[in-house]
């Protein structure tokens, strides 16, 4: 029998295999076939995507084997089919039977690609045989398909709350509606979620799809492509009737909408859509007309520029009409209800066109499941399911393929129909007392919910992780290259330019490090679920045991105390804004089944306010230290009470680790970020930020924004505030007045803040009023506060070497001895001769540029007056009571 020649490709249409999902040289193959006059089969780019995952184990499998990939796969051996189908079964991950049957429908796919026909009918049924017998015989295969989970109208009102209540995935409120949209939209029509939110994330200038990087090499002679389709792939504004009809058992007429959804699966391009009829609900949180409304006043959609939330629910239908429509501005009929967000300079905020990813609504819909703490995940087609299966109870066959999309029974028996009975036989067969709630909950995903599981890593999860081999490895070389480009260009900054080699090693393993702990992180909270629902019946069982070997009086106790217990959820968290606050009230409080006439209108008003203040909010960032992951057990120890310590609002101690200044700005309002926090094995992050963010600023002095230091006067100056930073809140970071000192004069010269930093570095050992915890204002001499140079007086002003060494080490060093003059005349002399390689002599002016910088550095009071002094002094204005050595210079400044 002839080969069965595939369905040619429309010339006017647009070719998706020039998109780049296939690899660059099948397109270029492919291409030269369209040069000749044969079009390839226009495959649609969820097919492309699927027959590129395939290519990619074809391709690999052909390059272990020597061979061309299209010339062997135009060979159309089932040898050589079965063969890939082993190698592919030795080389990657576990998968199922259902797995390799699509691989297998691809790779035919990928064969007309290039054979311009289909495989050969003996070579498909050789296969099949094969897929369906020894393939999963030999290697083990299991035989079951893919879970399909189906919601039920509990399961989703437990997802729901939880969203509303406890979800903390979105910061910004517009999301966080759109994302209760999508539910309650999906719930009630049961559509694809295509068709809410399209697939495709690029932007309409850049139509990238699939994962695959765009390569520009290849460029096809193909004119652009120009879609049919003016709208986004999203319902718009123009999808949506918005109009009031009259109820006959209520005083006020209802608002109702029709929304008809395009972009249906096997339909043409421009094609007409489904239309869905949706209404006012006395509950508010199911009520999506309120959701509509609020999206309308958030972009200002409707016609009567005066329309209010208070004035919309009071409308009616006026007399001799049977509905009253609400008009949208014709610039808005385009506009998507449901779109993403941007981010710029100032934040987030929403997009004026693009309409909300699918992927984002995936993830954000997968998350909340384990947040909920239900074992399965939790995906758009859990709701498509529940609908199917509804409808299949209560409509007819035609009329479930049309709400449904389909063309035929096969297609919902297969796919969407679920393996579970919902009936009690026993009830039927054997006549039995009737437990359809009991049937129901056994099949209910609510059986399977534990609000005990664990939902994030916890503090032994992330010390394993810490601890794991490949981390170590990681983590000692980057810090081996950390100290390289140290060592060889100063800072890590500078080796960018003058060791590129050693600073894209850093970048890489830094990548590396980063890709591997969240690898390791995600398969650690997988395990650790996976773990906690196979074994917490178990240890359940085990306890309840060991409790009736105890007595049956334990046991009656033990009962009572769980009946107590069965309704427990949740605790309530603590929002940022009242706006979600009240939603929650008016969707889950007390009040919410109140459904008094009055009382329901003026929770409607407020709900569709809030809605839409919430719409335009966004919460703080919550990035920062979200894993420690350089968590230690010992430290964990020593940090746990200062943390608790730091949490709570009335203590006024301040952890060392954060800024001081921050912290008060956070504990003013709950609203308020947490203050970043600095690793403990750099303070000197920390002190930077101090003083080039705060202390710099504060030319007229400086407050403590603490709530309880708030009647204290501003401190005029730095360091009688870090004197009450040390004493009120026991914060001491280290800070030396040079630190203070040299900031401001970096800028005033080019390589000055090198010198300086060279110069702090040199300087150790160096008492300073900030550097010690006991410190003491009183000790401090009052011209060490200062600024300006240190200057050095006259020898014959100074007292003699026994009045040095009994100073104390608060009082300026003093001398008298006749020597020090020619000794600092020798020490000047001998710096300046090497300086400038000429034969010393006695001036001591020659060297007044490095006796200005020598001369902030203040001599040690315990080091002996009679030991050689390598610093500059500068003779000339001099005070009656004191002359102060300066400390021997670095060696750079000496080549100076």
């Amino acid at each position: 029998m002839a080969p069965t020649p595939v369905h040619p490709a429309q010339t006017d249409e647009h070719q998706y295999w020039t998109d780049p999902i296939l690899c660059e040289e099948t397109r270029a193959r492919l291409e030269h076939f369209r040069s000749l006059g044969w079009l390839p089969p226009n495959f649609k780019p969820k097919t492309l995507e699927g027959i590129a995952v395939v290519e990619r184990y074809w391709r690999k499998y052909c390059i272990q084997s020597n061979e061309d990939y299209v010339d062997f796969l135009l060979l159309e051996d089932q040898t050589i089919y079965m063969n890939f189908f082993d190698w592919m079964f030795k080389t990657s991950r576990k998968k199922l039977l259902q797995s390799y049957d699509e691989y297998w429908r691809r790779l035919c796919q990928y064969f007309e690609l290039f054979a311009r026909r289909r495989v050969g009918e003996d070579a498909r049924q050789q296969m099949r045989r094969f897929l369906e017998g020894v393939f999963p015989a030999e290697r083990k295969i299991p035989r079951r398909t893919k879970d399909k989970n189906t919601l039920d109208v509990d399961a989703f009102g437990v997802i729901y709350r939880h969203h509303w209540v406890h979800s903390r995935f979105f910061r910004h409120g517009s999301m966080i509606v759109q994302f209760a949209a999508v539910q309650l939209w999906s719930a009630i029509t049961g559509t694809r979620p295509g068709v809410l939110l399209p697939q495709d994330t690029s932007s309409p200038g850049n139509p990238v799809l699939g994962k695959r990087k765009r390569d520009d090499t290849f460029q096809s002679d193909l004119p652009k492509h120009i879609s049919l389709k003016d709208l986004p792939d999203s319902v718009c504004y123009r999808d949506i009737e918005l109009f009031y009809l009259k109820d006959l058992q209520s005083k006020r007429d209802v608002l109702c909408a029709i929304i008809e959804f395009r972009n249906l699966k096997g339909r043409p391009e421009g094609a007409d859509g489904t239309k869905f009829f949706m209404h006012g609900d006395y509950q508010l949180a199911y009520c999506p007309i309120t959701q509509i409304i609020a999206f309308a006043f958030r972009d200002r959609a409707f016609a009567n520029a005066d329309l209010t939330p208070e004035l919309i629910w009071r409308l009616r239908v006026p007399r001799g009409n049977s509905s009253l429509p609400l008009r949208w501005k014709p610039e808005v009929l385009n506009v998507p209800l449901l779109r993403r967000l941007e981010r710029t300079p100032y934040g987030y905020r929403l997009d004026g066109s693009l309409p909300m990813t699918y992927d984002s609504s995936r993830q954000a819909l997968k998350e909340l499941g384990r947040d909920a703490r239900f074992e399965d995940d939790i995906g758009h087609y859990n709701y498509r399911r529940w609908t199917a299966n509804e409808v299949n109870k209560n409509f007819t066959s035609q009329e479930r393929q049309r709400v449904l999309g389909q063309s035929g029974d096969a297609v919902f028996e297969k796919h969407y129909q679920s393996q579970f009975i919902a009936r009690d036989l026993q009830h039927v067969v054997l006549l039995r007392p009737s437990q359809e709630g009991l049937v129901r909950f056994a099949g209910s995903m609510l059986r399977k919910r534990d609000l005990s599981a664990p939902s994030d890593l916890t503090e032994a999860h992330k010390r394993a992780i810490c601890q794991n081999p490949e981390i170590l490895q990681l983590r000692r070389e980057k810090r081996e290259l950390m100290a390289e480009m140290r060592s060889v260009a100063g800072t890590i900054k500078n080796a960018r330019d003058t060791f590129p080699h050693l600073f894209q090693r850093h970048e890489t393993v830094k990548k590396d490090l980063a890709k591997l702990r969240k690898a390791l992180a995600i398969e650690t909270r997988e395990t650790a679920r996976k773990d906690y629902f196979n074994n917490a019946p178990v240890l359940e069982v085990d306890r309840q045991i060991k409790q009736m070997l105890l007595g049956e009086s334990d046991v009656e106790e033990r009962d009572a105390d769980s009946s107590a217990e069965e309704d427990w959820e949740l605790p309530i968290p603590d929002y940022v804004f009242p706006e979600r606050a009240r939603l929650v009230e008016n969707f889950y409080g007390p009040d919410a089944e109140d459904f008094h006439e009055d009382k329901l209108l003026t929770r409607r008003i407020q709900v569709t306010k809030d809605m839409v203040a919430l719409l335009l909010l966004c919460e703080p960032s919550r990035r920062g230290n979200r894993v420690n992951w350089d968590l230690d057990e010992e430290e964990n120890i020593h940090t746990e009470q200062p943390e608790q310590l730091a949490s709570d609002d009335d203590t006024q101690i301040c952890p060392t680790d954060v800024c001081i200044i921050c912290f008060g700005e956070s504990r003013r309002s709950a609203s308020n970020p947490p203050p970043h926090k600095f690793p403990s094995k750099r303070p000197d992050s920390l002190r930077r930020h101090l003083i080039d963010s705060h202390l710099l600023h504060a030319h007229d002095g400086i407050s403590c924004n603490w709530e309880a230091c708030r009647t204290l006067p501003k401190f005029a100056k730095i360091t009688e505030f870090l004197a009450h930073a040390n004493k009120e809140h026991e914060y001491d970071i280290k800070i030396k007045l040079c630190h203070l000192s040299e900031r401001p004069r970096a800028s005033h010269r080019d390589g000055s803040s090198r010198e300086t930093s060279t110069e702090s570095e040199n300087r150790q050992g160096t008492e300073t009023p900030a550097s010690s915890v006991d410190f003491d204002m009183t000790n401090i001499d009052p011209r060490l506060m200062r600024p300006g140079p240190i200057t050095v007086v006259k020898p014959s002003a100074c007292p003699s070497n026994t009045d040095i060494s009994a100073s104390p080490p608060g009082c300026p060093v003093t001398t008298t001895d006749s020597n020090s003059a020619e000794i600092s005349a020798r020490r000047v002399t001998r710096g300046t001769a090497k300086a400038a390689n000429i034969e010393p002599g006695p001036k001591l002016e020659s060297s007044s540029q490095h006796a200005t910088r020598s001369s902030r550095k203040i001599r040690r009071p315990e080091e002996q007056p009679g030991r050689q002094q390598k610093g500059k002094g500068r003779p000339g204005k001099s005070k009656a009571s004191s002359v102060r050595y300066t400390p021997r210079r670095s060696k750079r400044l000496r080549t100076q």
